[in-house]
């Protein structure tokens, strides 16, 4: 005889798209409206999934779901920048084209407003930075020490380095995604961040890049 309501792995279907749903309507309405301005009705609402009681079984509050989204988001701009190089690509390049797929990701309004301006002010920054530290700094660091391990940077402490450069990257993020002109504050910045990327190159390579 069936249970009531299903089997029990039709139940944790149900629930996976319950909650898939919700993060879905999170990641629109977060974006479209921004955290202060979306209620847990209009996610449940968007969602479609019925009810507030939906809701709670799956996240706390809002601000939980909101931690789920920033995690996908990040996630999937860091699968997009880092973790599929171009064929051939040699570590500088995997570097660069990652670092530079960050700051061009700055003018997404999803990136703008999930990562970059709702993210630290609901989450705190030691949460973002610990998501970060999980996914894209880790690739970010294996990069760096791919291209230290290999003379193509300077040889120099890996996970200082790692830091330094995300820090950099997200400030010119945040610079661009608060310009009048976005699009020429990324282009002015970007040719900072290839003089900022080469002053960390052996001379040689240096002589090469000019």
């Amino acid at each position: 005889m069936a249970k009531r309501g299903g089997t029990d792995h039709e139940r944790r279907e149900r629930g996976d798209q319950t909650r898939r749903d919700l993060i879905d309507a999170g990641r629109a309405l977060f974006v479209a409206h921004g955290y202060f301005h979306t209620s847990i009705g209009d996610l449940v609402t968007r969602s479609g999934v019925g009810t507030r009681g939906a809701f709670y079984h799956h996240f706390k509050d809002k601000a939980e779901l909101f931690r789920a989204v920033f995690e996908e988001v990040e996630s999937d701009l860091t699968l997009r920048a880092l973790a599929s190089p171009p064929p051939g690509a040699d570590p500088w390049e995997r570097l660069s084209r990652g670092l530079h797929s960050f700051l061009e990701a700055a003018l997404e309004p999803e990136v703008q407003r999930i990562m970059l301006l709702d993210g630290p002010v609901i989450l705190g920054w030691q949460a973002v930075r610990a998501i970060q530290e999980r996914n894209s700094i880790a690739l970010i660091q294996e990069k760096v020490g791919e291209a230290i391990s290999q003379g193509i940077i300077e040889d120099q402490p890996v996970s200082e380095l790692t830091h330094i450069l995300v820090a950099a990257v997200e400030e010119a993020a945040l610079l661009v995604a608060h310009a009048p002109d976005p699009v020429g504050a990324r282009q002015r910045a970007a040719g900072i961040l290839d003089r900022l990327l080469l002053s960390f190159a052996p001379a040689t390579r240096k002589a090469l890049r000019r």
